[in-house]
């Protein structure tokens, strides 16, 4: 009787460099995404454009990330992750061609859009293949942290970049503020770059799990259908697009959000940290949980709750004389809403395997990101309905607004019933298989 071989999956050292990498090239993209919002006065007044266009510096990373995810999915049938990494991170070298719109600032509007162009096209490069990386590089005991952990670095770019321009650029604002500001995340983009060119690499020699060998190649047209035929995942689609196209909303305009209640600039990018730190915490500590006990959608709905309740806390206290209320109210909108995004990743990789996770979870982000462009314009136009804080007033067109989003997101991601078909997988594949470490 012939023997059968039990396979020996093994996860090496070299996985937490990887990751530190993956995280610094990540974070670069979504710092320089968000330069321009918690100074828009001031990058208004400098550039003498409006606000709609300082908004746009921004939510072209929204609409961009479509074409992101196409180009991105479609270099991935043909290129090593690593090639795609690489792709990415040239294109964050974009930011370069902002610093020239300091020779004539009057004139200055194109270079600062094209230069925002280049790292908007290449955020999914990034952003879609969290997934994928935990599971190329981490056994299924550490690969809920390393995807909490990689999700999480976009948010921590957020908060850098909502908190240092509002440290550099004054009001007035001088053609060497900007000059520093820009130079300093251009340079730090190029250094992570150049770090990720040197270091990153696909995969390590052998796979960590058995889910890993067994993901299927990306046909297009096939997994799409499957995507949008699978009703586990549509109701992710749903719900997710519309809290992530939300948080994406209120991060881009929390300065104006607060201005009428006569906030400053520096206080929007004290809150955005707030809210970046908080989340990052919770983060951390929901990747813990959810690798000690894959309770997906346990945790999927107690962070709803908690960001439902926190919404409605942070439209009741947004009025003037409430820094300190403000902050603990956005620290825990934080605190409850950015755990979602690798809690919901795994629920997307879990219920639709063996498509690719790239797939899946850019499929989740495109949603976000295209409504959280329309929304932005939408939440604009409500702040201007309502510019100044009228005492006694609490729901203004803005509030109502972001209160029926935290709802519905909320109320549709509470009905998910996915399975567990990744992990199901795994412990019929090798119930007794060990992982050297």
């Amino acid at each position: 009787m012939a023997e059968t071989e039990v396979p020996t999956y093994r996860v090496y050292g070299i996985r937490w460099i990887q990751l530190i990498v993956y995280v610094l090239a990540t974070f670069a993209n979504a710092m320089c995404s968000m330069t321009f919002s918690p100074i828009e006065a001031e990058t208004s007044k400098f550039y003498s454009i409006s606000t709609a266009e300082v908004n746009t510096l921004a939510i072209i990373f929204l609409f961009l990330y479509v074409i992101g995810t196409i180009l991105s999915i479609w270099l991935s049938r043909i290129c090593s992750m690593r090639t795609i990494m690489i792709i990415g991170s040239v294109l964050n070298l974009g930011v370069f061609i902002r610093v020239l719109s300091l020779i004539k600032p009057n004139m200055g509007y194109i270079p600062l859009l094209i230069g925002q162009l280049f790292p908007a096209i290449g955020a999914p490069f990034f952003l879609n293949s969290t997934a994928l990386f935990a599971a190329r590089w981490f056994p299924a005991s550490q690969r809920d942290i390393a995807t909490s952990i990689c999700s999480m670095a976009y948010p921590l770019g957020l908060a850098v970049g909502s908190l240092v321009p509002s440290l550099i650029v004054n009001d007035p604002p001088t053609s060497k503020e900007f000059f520093i500001l820009l130079i300093s995340e251009a340079g730090f983009t190029a250094l992570t770059a150049f770090v990720l060119i040197i270091i990153f690499r696909s995969g390590p020699p052998t796979p960590p799990s058995p889910s890993e060998e067994h993901y299927q190649t990306i046909n297009l047209k096939e997994d799409l259908i499957n995507l949008l035929t699978n009703r586990h995942y549509l109701i992710l689609l749903i719900g997710f697009g519309l809290g992530l196209a939300l948080f994406n909303s209120i991060t881009t305009l929390l300065y104006q959000l607060i201005q009428p209640s006569q906030y400053t600039s520096q206080d929007a990018g004290i809150f955005g940290a707030v809210l970046i730190v908080a989340g990052l915490t919770n983060g951390f500590l929901a990747g813990i949980i959810m690798d000690k006990t894959h309770a997906y959608r346990l945790i999927l709905k107690i962070l709803l709750i908690g960001a439902c309740g926190s919404g409605i806390f942070f439209v009741l206290i947004l009025r003037p004389n409430q820094f300190y209320p403000l902050a603990v109210s956005i620290g825990l909108m934080g605190f409850f809403l950015l755990p979602l995004l690798p809690v919901s990743f795994e629920c997307a990789v879990e219920c639709t395997y063996p498509i690719r996770a790239e797939w899946s979870t850019g499929l989740l982000m495109c949603a976000g990101n295209v409504l959280g462009g329309i929304f932005i314009y939408v939440l604009g136009a409500l702040i201007q309905l309502n510019k100044q804080y009228k005492p006694g007033q609490i729901f203004t067109p803005s509030s109502i607004f972001m209160l029926c989003l935290f709802v519905i997101s909320a109320a549709s991601l509470f009905t998910y019933r996915g399975p567990y078909l990744r992990l199901e997988s795994e412990r019929q594949a090798v119930s007794t298989t060990p992982v050297n470490i």
